[in-house]
């Protein structure tokens, strides 16, 4: 599996909101994240279709979580940036299914990535990195 620049970005930008609690401008965002604004707006309109985020309009506008941040997890944020999805298990079209004897190992594996990124919340990820600035 690899994770591209939208979803690592998408991860960056939803924990920077995260952090700096309540309506943040996306311009701050994208400058402390050293992402170009243009991208962060395209990052930001899929997540706030996937409900992670929610924008406000105004000469205070900016983007604010959706929900509480224990409630997003970085499986929800990559798939709302088209990073993931559920095909690393066998294709139901294949010819081989069934006989195939690395089926049950692509199932396994896609069972352990989506259930590791859905434990990880945009929460522990502020809290790891907490830790990492105290040392």
């Amino acid at each position: 599996m690899k994770i591209g620049t939208a979803g690592k970005y998408a991860v960056r930008i939803v924990v920077d909101i995260a952090k700096n609690n309540g309506v943040v401008s996306l311009k701050e965002v994208a400058t402390r994240q050293n992402i170009s604004i243009k991208y962060a707006e395209q990052i930001a309109g899929k997540l706030t279709k996937a409900n992670i985020l929610c924008g406000q309009r105004g000469q205070d506008g900016g983007y604010k979580l959706a929900k509480d941040a224990r409630e997003i997890s970085v499986r929800d944020i990559l798939q709302a940036t088209g990073e993931i999805d559920d095909k690393i298990s066998c294709d139901s079209t294949c010819p081989r299914k069934g006989e195939c004897v690395g089926g049950d190992v692509w199932s396994t594996l896609n069972d352990l990535i989506n259930d590791y990124l859905s434990s990880v919340s945009v929460k522990n990820l502020i809290d790891k990195h907490k830790n990492v600035d105290k040392h």
